[in-house]
């Protein structure tokens, strides 16, 4: 990950954050995840998230954090 994707990611996540618990701010952190997922290859298997987490600790902060905001249960 570079400091110009950090940044962005960042930001992108500051400005989602900003934004009162709702349906909607939760469809923005799902995308925000999601285009992670797809950038990054983030796997979906338990073994193979932690073996990705521990190698790529950087992505997963961002991941985490977008998912600790989710306020609605997700279907």
């Amino acid at each position: 990950m570079t400091d110009a994707e950090i940044l962005g990611y960042t930001k992108r996540l500051g400005e989602i954050l900003k934004l009162p618990p709702s349906e909607q701010r939760d469809q923005r952190l799902t995308n925000f995840m999601s285009d992670l997922k797809e950038a990054y290859e983030i796997p979906s298997g338990v073994d193979q998230m932690r073996e990705f987490e521990w190698r790529h600790s950087e992505v997963m902060v961002f991941y985490r954090c977008a998912e600790d905001a989710m306020t609605f249960e997700r279907g």
